[in-house]
């Protein structure tokens, strides 16, 4: 009888921990960027995207600042740890910041890769405060900004992975921008505001056409419900997980009911085995309100983007879930670049070409898998 005590008693503190760190998370520590200038060269190819990091930082000048959720310690990881001592050597400031978590082997593994002149600090430690709602609360950014005028934002992570080298996740979809002008201040008070832990003030922005868009600013739910509000034709949602709050699912019920064309593309294979199954009950209920879901069945993808009747995107480090709704520390980049739009639009339509459109019945009811996956994606 007392185990249950117990377990009845675990069961309210982590609904009542959950309830106040959601509260306080919705407590921002700094103010909103504004719109601003710029340019983006748009990047779906983890290869290609590598190469033109690797020139970027091969060709600094003062600073090199770089914060990731993930890297990892195999080939291409040491490559660019090697890249980044040479420039420290060379008089460049080189700051490295990572997810005690996401690039928990890297740390493991940082006294065995020489990284000499490089600044290595780790992001949100696996120390339990009292909360499990912020132990679990991950800087899930993937930021380089290089002499203050050219940053990387998107969803590639450091590994070999991301170079289409995994056996079973190859070729490796992500979608990313490398960014110039004005935008990049931005983009560098970012990386300082995470790596003091300060709410460093955001300048003024010039009415331009790109929007960086941070969490630690911008409520994410609200966030995405605004966007998906603004919709008048259509609305692309690609993301590697997808399980929304009931408040976004909404937003999507009451596009369909507005016949609005809502098309969602997911993996066909999973990088994790309870993630998708957690999504199918979501997935169902889109489906049978008239939207168009896609499995990728090409290798892995892992893209995350929204576009909005084909005249505004969004590109970043957010998945169309939970987690990234509620509880990580994310950073994307809303743009109405036709330049950039253009090229998204082509990468998402090649990427279709890749996968399989689903029935009402292809996502069977899973009843006791379903919802040990939906508890634990919830629990965590």
């Amino acid at each position: 009888m007392k185990i249950f005590v117990w377990i009845a008693l675990l069961v309210l503190w982590l609904r009542l921990d959950w309830l106040a760190g959601l509260r306080k998370n919705k407590q921002h520590r700094s103010t909103p960027y504004s719109k601003k200038d710029g340019h983006a060269e748009f990047f779906d190819d983890g290869i290609k995207w590598m190469k033109q990091l690797e020139d970027d930082c091969r060709n600094a000048v003062c600073t090199i600042d770089i914060m990731f959720f993930i890297l990892q310690p195999d080939d291409a990881g040491r490559r660019l740890m090697k890249l980044l001592a040479e420039k420290a050597r060379e008089g460049v400031r080189v700051r490295l910041m990572l997810d005690a978590i996401g690039s928990r082997t890297f740390k493991k593994s940082l006294k065995e890769i020489p990284h000499e002149g490089v600044i290595v600090q780790f992001s949100r430690p696996f120390i339990f405060k009292g909360s499990w709602f912020f132990l679990q609360k991950r800087n899930h950014k993937k930021l380089a900004v290089i002499d203050k005028k050219i940053a990387h934002v998107g969803g590639f992570n450091i590994g070999l992975e991301y170079l289409n080298l995994d056996p079973v996740l190859t070729p490796w979809r992500d979608y990313h921008l490398r960014l110039t002008g004005d935008i990049t201040a931005d983009c560098q008070t970012e990386f300082e505001r995470d790596w003091r832990e300060e709410a460093l003030p955001a300048s003024h922005g010039n009415g331009g056409q790109y929007h960086l868009v941070s969490s630690e600013a911008v409520d994410q739910e609200t966030f995405i419900c605004e966007l998906l509000k603004q919709a008048s034709q259509s609305i692309f949602i690609g993301s590697p997980y997808f399980i929304p709050t009931q408040k976004v699912e909404h937003c999507l019920f009451h596009a369909l009911e507005h016949d609005i064309n809502v098309k969602v593309l997911v993996p066909g294979t999973p990088d994790h085995p309870l993630v998708q199954p957690a999504s199918y009950r979501y997935l169902r209920r889109l489906i049978e309100r008239g939207a168009d879901v896609y499995q990728f069945q090409n290798g892995f993808y892992h893209a995350k983007a929204i576009l909005i009747d084909g005249k505004l995107c969004d590109i970043g480090t957010m998945n169309f879930d939970r987690r990234s709704l509620l509880i990580n520390e994310e950073l994307n980049v809303v743009t109405e670049d036709s330049a950039v739009i253009k090229s998204l639009v082509e990468s998402v339509e090649n990427d279709l070409l890749y996968s399989r459109k689903l029935k009402p019945g292809d996502l069977k009811v899973q009843p006791i898998k379903e919802s040990a996956a939906w508890c634990v994606g919830h629990l965590l």
